[in-house]
């Protein structure tokens, strides 16, 4: 890396997949600078067929770094760019990279929900009336940021996206699993650390869920809350505690605990049939990637 205000690692996918939790965490150790926000989501225009902004803007996420050695920043859907996003990454700061991966069927069902929270999708759309949805999405359509909602179908076709990745980043793109980083943080934490050349033991894990997806008391207040964060975020960027403030207080207001209705089987089984020829290629490309003890879920 040749300048202090850009980062030296990424996190670059994928979302629904505990990637808060990681940057969380990292950002506790004392060796590490993390980006003010979690998601600067500056590359994320490529994937849109759209210009990236002046470098300056990048950097601005960056400017308490000082000579920490690794600098950080997290933006999870970098990973659905493919290798446009990648090789803008590898000219721009050439950093690590790391990519978490999350049982498919699982991963659509987070975001399927998330979206429904977000009021992005109706509260009575069903799984299957969702997947339909997906699969009506033209894939020379799936990147227009209109179908971004559309996309959790296709946000677990991993092997998709990965070789670009491998390829880009060779002997530096670091896959990680969702399975391990829920039963076992701190090993994850340790094996990141090790990677990036740093102590082992300075990060530290917050016991409680981060990012979940709890619904709101009142929709039009969400609404209007979403809007106004948007229209924000040049404000929130200069100053990240105030956006920290600002949304735990908002949400101990208006949130409450989600109503989780069971999917039914039947359902999972559509998606797992939908998911298995994705899994057997992902389960050769790790293979030849030599990463070692993928979870059950790849390999069955």
């Amino acid at each position: 890396m040749t300048s202090a205000a850009l980062p030296n690692f990424v996190v670059v996918g994928v979302s629904r997949a505990g990637t808060t939790t990681l940057f969380n965490a990292l950002a506790t150790h004392p060796q590490v600078c993390a980006s003010s926000t979690k998601e600067t989501r500056y590359f994320q225009a490529i994937r849109y067929g759209e210009p990236l902004a002046p470098l300056s803007e990048y950097q601005s996420y960056f400017k308490r770094c000082s000579g920490q050695p690794v600098t950080m920043e997290c933006t999870p859907d970098y990973f659905y760019g493919g290798a446009p996003t990648a090789e803008a990454i590898k000219e721009v700061c050439d950093p690590r990279v790391a990519i978490v991966l999350r049982e498919p069927i699982s991963r659509l069902i987070s975001f399927y929900r998330f979206m429904q929270v977000r009021l992005q999708l109706p509260a009575d759309m069903t799984l299957q009336e969702y997947v339909e949805r997906c699969q009506a999405v033209p894939d020379s359509e799936i990147n227009d940021r209109a179908n971004n909602v559309y996309t959790g179908l296709v946000g677990g076709q991993y092997a998709r996206h990965l070789p670009a990745w491998l390829e880009t980043f060779p002997g530096r793109c670091d896959i990680y699993f969702f399975d391990d980083l829920t039963t076992n943080p701190y090993g994850v934490l340790a094996q990141v650390s090790r990677r990036l050349g740093i102590d082992p033991r300075g990060a530290t894990v917050n016991a409680d869920a981060e990012n979940t997806s709890g619904s709101y008391r009142s929709p039009t207040a969400q609404r209007i809350a979403a809007s106004a964060a948007k229209r924000s975020r040049a404000l929130f960027r200069r100053y990240p505690s105030l956006y920290a403030r600002s949304r735990r207080l908002y949400e101990a207001v208006n949130q409450r605990e989600s109503e989780v209705r069971p999917i039914p089987e039947a359902s999972r089984r559509m998606v797992s049939a939908l998911y298995k020829p994705w899994n057997e290629l992902l389960a050769q490309q790790l293979g030849d990637a030599d990463v070692k003890n993928p979870p059950r879920w790849v390999v069955q």
